[in-house]
């Protein structure tokens, strides 16, 4: 009966549903269990970083005003703050999400997602589910399914969303979705086939949710938005001031492009691969495609085009990495594109696919996708392919086992080739005659990531932690499917990194660890991550709390175990008079 009323909103087959349920049912986060409410450690926000101002100038009305809306429980649960281009929408809200005023810092928990036509990927509708949908799991301790069809994802995302808002609740916090520029969604097409960004937006909120969301006037709200849902009432438009700050970078900005795209050949070539290339390129990546000296391409990113490119770190690399360089604001590339024409932007994709080339078949016998393959081939050439809807070319791509090996050693995880195999099978599956043989292929390098991670020790991400790359081991220890097993991994980084002294992401790593060991369905192995999960917390010092938890476990030999992993920390400490009242048993 579930599969068959899912299959009716889907618009699909009633068996295909019921199996991919079925999938959903053995990740680690189903069913959702109850839990404390994590800190927002999140991938995205250092994307908001980048595009957020150093400092934003003479808005602090606007600030009080988000503020006082998030904290106003008479207010209706939407706004949307309305302004032309170059107004300074996205320098405002990302500074709110950042940085929001002291009033609402411990009283609103801030999820966003910012509409981005510079980025491939990043501005539609599946780009939307992934980021809130990793922002949302994040504040539970969860982990984002990573294969899942697209339409349960999003009843995953509207689900989580509830939960992280009744989370929210208990610790008398609001919850707070923000999107930045609904005028950008790709998804918004005129009549029934639209698949916007506004059409998922909940029309009836939780209690407590407040919905912050910004764009231009025009395109007006999508087809798909119901009658009903708040968007359609003009009475939540806030109109929002253009900023001087914004309007000089707009006529600076301007001016730039038009004298790059009569600029030297280097110029032109800069602007029209970073253009087509819809993601970040760092100066050696440039160097290699255009031959050009890295002094002369710095030279123009820098200081001569400084206005129309920005600079962004690297996702993977390193902190003190090479920069990378994209287009500074929507309206530039929207221009840019315009004056390139489609003919010049597809001989620059053509140099971005000849680059790619070089990397997967090297020449003199070496080994395809080598060591110092560039973060964009791995990151963002997929989602470059995928907004252009280059699908074999796509196939081949992500169907690389040393691309993906690369991706690993880079990551330290497979969630990233998980997920570009998902982005391609959904392109295949909508087209009118989905291609079956690619389909199989796509199965099959899934089939393969997902064994891979089957087998790993779970002491290894604990070695990585103890090694320094903190970071390399929660990813390793998350790649890890079965509940149990990542639990006892994640306990032993947690381990690990409070040895180290960092005591906050131990912290945050045994919140973890405690979900999933809850999630646990089997009883001994329910009760024995339990255990492992106490012994870390009793030796951090939480004696209370592992006191409390060790309690909570049913089984009488691991409580008992649980118990003298608390005695012995307690000892250790010195505390010989622990505890100071008898501790009653639970039930």
């Amino acid at each position: 009966m579930v599969a068959r009323t899912l299959a009716r909103a889907c618009g699909q087959d009633e068996y295909t549903i019921a199996a991919q349920v079925t999938e959903l049912m053995r990740t680690p986060e189903w069913p959702p269990v109850p839990g404390p409410l994590l800190a927002l450690r999140s991938v995205y926000l250092a994307q908001v970083r980048q595009i957020a101002p150093l400092r934003l100038e003479d808005r602090e009305a606007e600030l009080a005003e988000l503020a006082r809306f998030c904290l106003d429980e008479q207010a209706g649960p939407y706004v949307w703050w309305q302004a032309g281009p170059w107004a300074g929408k996205t320098a405002l809200l990302s500074t709110f999400v950042l940085h929001p005023p002291e009033a609402v810092r411990s009283r609103v928990q801030v999820v966003a997602f910012f509409i981005t036509a510079r980025l491939a990927a990043q501005d539609n509708r599946q780009a939307f589910t992934t980021v809130v949908g990793e922002q949302l799991a994040a504040l539970k301790g969860q982990q984002v399914p990573a294969m899942i069809d697209e339409s349960l994802r999003e009843a995953w995302l509207l689900d989580l969303l509830d939960q992280v808002a009744e989370a929210c609740r208990q610790q008398g916090m609001s919850l707070v979705l923000l999107v930045d520029g609904l005028d950008e969604d790709r998804g918004i097409t005129p009549g029934p086939h639209a698949r916007s960004i506004a059409a998922l937006l909940p029309g009836a909120p939780p209690a407590g949710i407040r919905v912050i969301v910004a764009g231009r006037p025009n395109p007006q709200v999508p087809d798909d938005v119901p009658d009903w849902h708040p968007l359609r009432d003009p009475g939540i438009i806030r109109s929002l001031a253009a900023s001087p700050h914004a309007r000089d970078l707009q006529r600076l900005g301007q001016t730039e492009l038009k004298r790059l795209l009569t600029g030297t050949p280097v110029e032109q070539d800069l602007l029209g691969l970073l253009t087509a290339a819809r993601g970040g390129l760092s100066s050696d990546d440039l160097h290699e495609l255009t031959g050009a000296g890295l002094v002369e391409i710095e030279e123009v990113l820098h200081t001569v085009a400084g206005r129309t490119f920005t600079r962004r770190s690297q996702q993977w690399a390193a902190a003190d990495g090479p920069p990378v360089y994209l287009l500074g604001h929507e309206e530039l590339d929207a221009a840019a594109r315009r004056y390139l024409g489609e003919s010049r932007l597809a001989g620059y994709r053509s140099r971005l696919h000849d680059w790619a080339d070089r990397y997967r078949h090297p020449g003199h016998g070496g080994p395809p996708w080598p060591q110092g393959t560039s973060e964009y081939l791995l990151l963002g050439y997929p989602r470059m392919l995928s907004a252009a809807g280059d699908v074999s070319r796509l196939v081949e791509l992500v169907t690389a086992p040393d691309r993906h090996d690369r991706m690993l050693d880079l990551t330290g995880g497979d969630a990233a080739a998980l997920a570009e195999i998902t982005t391609c099978q959904d392109l295949i599956l909508a087209e009118r005659a989905p291609d079956l043989e690619a389909m199989l292929r796509l199965c099959i390098r899934r089939t393969n990531l997902a064994n891979r991670n089957n087998n790993i020790p779970t002491n290894l991400p604990a070695v990585w932690a103890t090694l320094g790359q903190p970071t390399r081991a929660e990813e390793l220890a998350r790649s890890i499917t079965e509940p149990y097993w990542q639990a006892r991994a994640l306990t032993a980084v947690a381990r690990a990194v409070a040895a180290a002294g960092d005591l906050s992401r131990a912290q945050q790593l045994i919140d973890q660890a405690t979900i999933l060991a809850r999630s646990i369905t089997e009883a001994h192995q329910q009760a024995q991550a339990a255990t492992a999960v106490v012994e870390v917390i009793a030796a951090i010092g939480a004696s209370d709390h592992a006191s409390n938890m060790a309690h909570s476990i049913t089984d009488p030999y691991w409580q008992a175990r649980a118990l003298t992993a608390v005695a012995r920390a307690v000892v250790a400490a010195g505390d010989l008079s622990y505890p100071p009242t008898p501790i009653s048993q639970p039930g």
